[in-house]
C-alpha cells in the first residue's frame, strides 16, 4: 500500500481580484455556485467557496467533500451538546422553583440562572442555529425545505425565553430550543458521514497509486508528486511497487497484477512495447515507462471521473421522492399553521407554540430525501468493487426488473480466446493477407488466428487499407491492391464468391464437431479456410441456473450453426438458442419481447454485437478491462466472468427493496408522527430526537445494501 500522507496545514489568503467564473464548483462541497463565490487563496491558487462555512470547514479540517462536512458537524456537535446539557441541568432547577415561590433567595437565584442560561444558550444558536438559518432563507427569500422548519421551531423557542426573561415571564424553553438543534445537527453528521463511507471506493481507488514517482529528467533520477508527471516523462518502476502512471515500457520485463482493472487475478506478462496502467502492480518486472498520456486521461483516474459522473445521474424514484418532499413542505406549514390556530384558541399562545413546534420538528422529508439516493449510491459503490461499472443511478434501478436476458454466445457464453484447430489455405501468401485484415479486428476469432500465427511464427508484415467490419458477418480490407474477405459462408455467398468442394468438406466436418468455419477469399476466389475450436465456460451453468431461479428467461443468439446451438442446449439447459442469426436479426428478436412490455437485457463484447446491446433496455459489455466507455453498454463487466450478470440483478433487487423499505417508513413514521404532535401529545425535544432516530433508521437500512 502507498504511505499515508499527512495534510499539511493550508495557507490561505483572501483573494478578491480573480474574475469570476459563472459555471463554477465549490471547492470545497463540489456544489455548483449559482451567485458571487467566496475565494480565498489556497496554496498559492485562488479557490472558490459557496460560502464562509464551507471555506472555514476546509481551514480546520484540511478535508474537501463530505468528509470534511461530516468532521465540521461532529465538532459542532460536540460544543453544542456540551452547552446544551449544561442549559438542560440548570433548567431543571428552574422548572423546581415552584416549590419555593416566596423565598427571595430561590428568586434571586433563579434569576442569576437564566442570565447563565443565556449566556450558554447563544452560542448553540449562533454556531448550530446560524448555518441552518442561513440555508432557510439563502437567496434573499424564504426557501421552503427542512431547514425552514428547524428555524422556525428552535428560534420561535429561543425568542420567546429570550423575552420572558426581559420582561421577567414564565415561558421558558431555552433546553428545548438548544437541543432541537443539537438533536438535528447530529442528525447531519449522520446523514453526511454515511454519504462520505458510500463514496470511500473512490478514495480507495486513489490510493492505489503512489504518492510520488522516480521520474528520469536530464538523466538524473528525480522523485516528484505524482500530480507532476508529464507526458513523455520516463518514470523507473522496480519490482514490488505501484505502477504510478499510464504509459508504454520502454524497457524491461516481468509481470503485472491488473485485477483492479480488468477483474483477472491471473498477472499479466509485460514487455517493451505494452502498455502498464496507473494503479496496478508490477510484480516482480523492473520497467522504464514513457508516459503517453495526460494525468486526466489515465485510467484509474478515468474510472473515478467515471463513478463521480455515475452518482450524480438520478433514477426515476429519485425523482418521485424529490417531488414528494417539494410537496410535504408546504403541507407541513399549513398543518402546523392550523395547529397553531386550534391550539391557540383553546389552550392559549404558549400551548400553541409548543404543538407547532413538535408538528414542525416531528416531520422528517430527510427520509424521503436521502433514502433512494443513498440505497443507489452505496449500490454503485458496490458493484465498482466487484468489477461491474454501472452507468447510472436509472440503469441500477432499472436493472431490477430485467425479465428477459439474451446472450450473445462467442466469446460470452463461450471462452473470450477460441483455439484454431485447421487451417487449410492456398499457399502462404494467403495467411499473410488475412493476418493483415485480421490484425485490425477486435473480433475474438482474429485474435485468436492472429495469436496462431505468432504461435506458428508467421510473419505478419503486410498492412491493410480500407479495412471494414460488417456486424454478424466478417471484415474485409485491400492488401496489396487486392480485396481481402474474411467471414462467415453466408457472407462469403452474400458477395456472390463461389466456395469450393474441398473447402464444404471442411465446412461440414467442423459443424459436426461444433467447430466455427471462417473463410478467407481474395479477389472474388475463396483460397481457404480456417476452424475454431470452442470451449463454454466453467461458470455458465451456475450463472444461467442462478438466472432461472430468478425466474428470468434465458435465451441464446448466435450467428453459429444449428448443431452448436443443440449443444448449449444440453449442456446448459436452455430451451431458447437461435442459431444462423444476422445482426438485424438480433435486432428484429429484441424489439419484438421489448414490445411485449418486458424489460430485456442483451449481455455481449460490446464490439461485434454492438447495435443489439444498444437496442436492449440494458446492454451488459463482458471484458471491457480498461475500456470503460463502450458507447452501447449500459453495464461493463470488467471481466468475462458470466456470475457478475446475475450477481449485479441480484444487487439491483437489492436495492429496490431497500429503497421501498425506506419509503414505507417515511410514510408510516410521518403519519404517526404528525398525528400524535397535532393532538399535543409530544413535546419539541421529543420530536426533535425522533426525528433524528428517523434519519438513522433510513442510513442504517440503506447500508443492508452492503450485505447483498
Amino acid at each position: 500500500m502507498s504511505e499515508k500522507t499527512v495534510i499539511p496545514k493550508p495557507t490561505i489568503e483572501c483573494e478578491c481580484t480573480k474574475p469570476i467564473d459563472t459555471n463554477t464548483e465549490c471547492f470545497q462541497c463540489g456544489i455548483p455556485i449559482t451567485g458571487k463565490p467566496v475565494q480565498y487563496k489556497i496554496d498559492g491558487e485562488v479557490k472558490d467557496f459557496c460560502c464562509f462555512g464551507c471555506y472555514l470547514i476546509y481551514k480546520t479540517t484540511g478535508l474537501r467533500g463530505d468528509e470534511g462536512t461530516a468532521i465540521a458537524f461532529l465538532g459542532r456537535f460536540g460544543f453544542g451538546y456540551f452547552l446544551a446539557m449544561i442549559v438542560f441541568m440548570l433548567s431543571t432547577y428552574i422548572y423546581g422553583f415552584h416549590m419555593t415561590p416566596d423565598d427571595p433567595q430561590a428568586k434571586m437565584f433563579v434569576d442569576f440562572i437564566k442570565w447563565v442560561i443565556v449566556i450558554l444558550a447563544t452560542p448553540v444558536m449562533l454556531i448550530l442555529g446560524i448555518p441552518i438559518l442561513r440555508n432557510a432563507l439563502s437567496g434573499g427569500k424564504i426557501n421552503l425545505n427542512t431547514d425552514t422548519l428547524i428555524a422556525i421551531g428552535a428560534f420561535s423557542a429561543y425568542f420567546l425565553s429570550l423575552y420572558s426573561v426581559f420582561t421577567g415571564g414564565h415561558s421558558f424553553y431555552f433546553e428545548t430550543a438548544t437541543m432541537i438543534l443539537v438533536l438535528v445537527t447530529f442528525g447531519r453528521y449522520l446523514e453526511t458521514s454515511s454519504r462520505a463511507k458510500a463514496s470511500n471506493f473512490m478514495k480507495e481507488l486513489l490510493k492505489l497509486s503512489p504518492e510520488k514517482a522516480i521520474v528520469i529528467r536530464d538523466g538524473k533520477e528525480v522523485e516528484v508528486p505524482r500530480d507532476e508527471i508529464k507526458v513523455e516523462d520516463i518514470v523507473k518502476i522496480t519490482p514490488g511497487e505501484k505502477i504510478p502512471a499510464d504509459g508504454i515500457v520502454l524497457e524491461g520485463e516481468g509481470h503485472v497484477d491488473e485485477s483492479i482493472l480488468t477483474g483477472e487475478t491471473k498477472p499479466v506478462f509485460k514487455k517493451k512495447g505494452d502498455e502498464l496502467f496507473a494503479g496496478t502492480t508490477n510484480i516482480d518486472g523492473s520497467f522504464k515507462l514513457k508516459v503517453h498520456k495526460p494525468l486526466e486521461d489515465w485510467t484509474l483516474n478515468r474510472f473515478i471521473n467515471l463513478m463521480k459522473e455515475i452518482r450524480n445521474t438520478k433514477a426515476p424514484i429519485n425523482r418521485i421522492t424529490d417531488t414528494i418532499a417539494a410537496w410535504f413542505l408546504p403541507v407541513i406549514l399549513t398543518i402546523a399553521t392550523g395547529a397553531f390556530i386550534y391550539w391557540y384558541i383553546h389552550e392559549g399562545f404558549e400551548k400553541a407554540l409548543i404543538v407547532s413546534m413538535s408538528v414542525l420538528l416531528i416531520s422528517c422529508p430527510c427520509a424521503f430525501s436521502i433514502g433512494a439516493p443513498l440505497a443507489l449510491w452505496i449500490g454503485l459503490g458496490e458493484a465498482m468493487r466487484e468489477g461491474i461499472i454501472i452507468k447510472g443511478a436509472d440503469i441500477l434501478e432499472k436493472l431490477s426488473s430485467v425479465k428477459h436476458v439474451f446472450f450473445d454466445k462467442t466469446g460470452t457464453i463461450t471462452e473470450r480466446n477460441m483455439v484454431v484447430s485447421r487451417v487449410e489455405v492456398e499457399n502462404d501468401d494467403v495467411l499473410k493477407k488475412a493476418c493483415a485484415v485480421e490484425k485490425l479486428s477486435e473480433h475474438p476469432l482474429a485474435k485468436s488466428f492472429i495469436q496462431y500465427l505468432i504461435s506458428e511464427g508467421k510473419s505478419c508484415e503486410e498492412e491493410a487499407e480500407m479495412f471494414k467490419v460488417h456486424f454478424g458477418k466478417g471484415v474485409e480490407g485491400n492488401v496489396n491492391g487486392e480485396k481481402v474477405l474474411i467471414g462467415s459462408k453466408g457472407f462469403i455467398e452474400e458477395n456472390s464468391i463461389e466456395i469450393p468442394e474441398k473447402f464444404v468438406e471442411v465446412e461440414k466436418r467442423a459443424e459436426k464437431e461444433g467447430e466455427i468455419p471462417v473463410f478467407i477469399a481474395v479477389n472474388g476466389k475463396v483460397k481457404g479456410i480456417i476452424t475454431f475450436s470452442q470451449k463454454i465456460k466453467e461458470e455458465a451453468h451456475k450463472a444461467i441456473s442462478v438466472l432461472k431461479k430468478l425466474k428470468i428467461n434465458v435465451s441464446v443468439l448466435t450467428g453459429d450453426t444449428p448443431y452448436f446451438a443443440n449443444v448449449l442446449k444440453e449442456k446448459l439447459g436452455i430451451d431458447d438458442v437461435r442459431a444462423k442469426l444476422l445482426p438485424e436479426d438480433k435486432l428484429r428478436i429484441i424489439r419484438e419481447e421489448k414490445k411485449k412490455g418486458k424489460t430485456v437485457s442483451m449481455v455481449g463484447d460490446g464490439i461485434n454485437d454492438a447495435p443489439a446491446l444498444a437496442e436492449a433496455d440494458i446492454g451488459i459489455a463482458m471484458g471491457c478491462g480498461t475500456d470503460l466507455t463502450r458507447e452501447s453498454a449500459n453495464v461493463s463487466l470488467l471481466s468475462d466472468d458470466l456470475r457478475k450478470v446475475p450477481l449485479v440483478i441480484l444487487l439491483a433487487k437489492k436495492v429496490k427493496k431497500v429503497i421501498y423499505t425506506n419509503m414505507f417508513w417515511a410514510f408510516i413514521y410521518n403519519i404517526i408522527g404528525i398525528g400524535l404532535a397535532v393532538q399535543g401529545k409530544l413535546t419539541p425535544i421529543f420530536a426533535a430526537f425522533a426525528m433524528v432516530l428517523s434519519s438513522a433508521f433510513v442510513i442504517a437500512n440503506s447500508i443492508r445494501v452492503k450485505n447483498w
